[in-house]
């Protein structure tokens, strides 16, 4: 997880050069998760904070977010714990509104097994429009194939939907943003035994 977020640092570094077509924003959430194990016996609500990295360049685009939960049981003897969220989109616009995105998703947790570690690759569609002066909506849907889980598995269906607003100065120097994901894995043992988490998140993006 640190060396892919390394990683994505010096690329973003790298296109920051003087000259180039491009844009590099940086920003800080606060985020609010939901988690729940098979069918919501398992349920558990909690909050932290995360930061996000993302740069344009003409017709591609990618971001790397982070966040870190704590989560507590919502009732009964379950165990807290922390979740940590590595998030990796990239994507190339087919229209002037629609991208394509493929990327990553990684999900570990702490202690080890109170809790699925997760990781998964992702593909789908994302859309950006204009609501007005300063106003974005963004709109995505992607499939999770080949999901791996600490607990072993197969993933089944796996599917992430996605919103996000963000409101701001016209030339992106800085942007307040609020975002929401849902995701669903039916992952299977011996047993259908699915995982979902939702994830909101309110903060502040500058750009560079």
């Amino acid at each position: 997880m640190k060396r892919a977020l390394l990683l994505c640092l010096a690329l973003a570094a790298a296109v920051a050069a003087p000259g180039a077509a491009q844009k590099v924003t940086i920003g800080v959430q606060g985020v609010f998760g939901d988690y729940r194990e098979t069918d919501s016996s398992l349920a558990f609500k909690g909050s932290g904070g995360g930061g996000s990295l993302g740069f344009s360049y003409h017709k591609f685009g990618a971001d790397v977010e982070f966040a870190s939960v704590k989560y507590n049981p919502r009732s009964g003897n379950d165990s807290s714990f922390t979740a940590k969220q590595l998030d990796i989109h990239l994507r190339y616009f087919i229209m002037p509104h629609v991208a394509l995105e493929v990327g990553s998703t990684k999900r570990t947790i702490s202690p080890q097994f109170a809790a699925q570690d997760m990781s998964a690759a992702r593909f789908g569609l994302r859309g950006v429009y204009d609501i007005g002066p300063g106003g974005t909506l963004t709109l995505r849907g992607n499939f999770l194939p080949g999901a791996k889980f600490s607990g072993g598995g197969s993933s089944g269906f796996a599917m992430e939907l996605g919103m996000g607003m963000s409101v701001g100065a016209s030339n992106g120097r800085y942007r307040l943003t609020a975002d929401y994901a849902f995701q669903r894995v039916n992952r299977k043992t011996a047993d259908k035994v699915p995982i979902q988490q939702s994830l909101a998140k309110v903060g502040l993006q500058l750009g560079l």
